[in-house]
């Protein structure tokens, strides 16, 4: 299972360059029979981030597009994730919605995309596309 972080939905969205374009396609044709998951936080920052950008009509499109699709699902945040994204901000000093993917990931014991490294940091698996 690999966890969606809002920069690789970003990312996805808004290649800097056309290698960075063809990186990211190249990734999800490696990752081709695995499941996606993206936390509902990530759903919050990907419409706030890519809404200034695109309008926010367009920004949930691309959402539910990725959501769409039979591969990707969204993660509604429940109590026990809370409480451990809760613990994870007050001892490590990460923002809360950092906090929040680790926990998800740490729960379905899968992997985030994200090159941001709080992730790291917060010892669970990561991967990117330029990797």
């Amino acid at each position: 299972m690999i966890v969606l972080d809002t920069r690789f939905l970003i990312a996805h969205t808004f290649p800097p360059t056309e290698e960075d374009r063809d990186a990211i396609l190249r990734f999800l044709k490696k990752h081709g029979k695995e499941n996606f998951l993206i936390p509902t936080i990530v759903i919050s920052e990907f419409l706030r981030v890519a809404g200034r950008r695109i309008g926010k009509e367009t920004a949930k499109v691309r959402i539910g597009a990725w959501l769409s699709s039979s591969r990707v699902s969204a993660f509604d945040l429940d109590r026990e994730t809370a409480e451990m994204a809760g613990e994870l901000a007050l001892d490590h000093q990460v923002p809360i919605a950092d906090a929040i993917i680790v926990s998800v990931a740490r729960k379905v014991n899968g992997i985030v995309a994200t090159d941001d490294e709080h992730f790291r940091k917060l010892g669970v698996r990561v991967t990117w596309y330029k990797r």
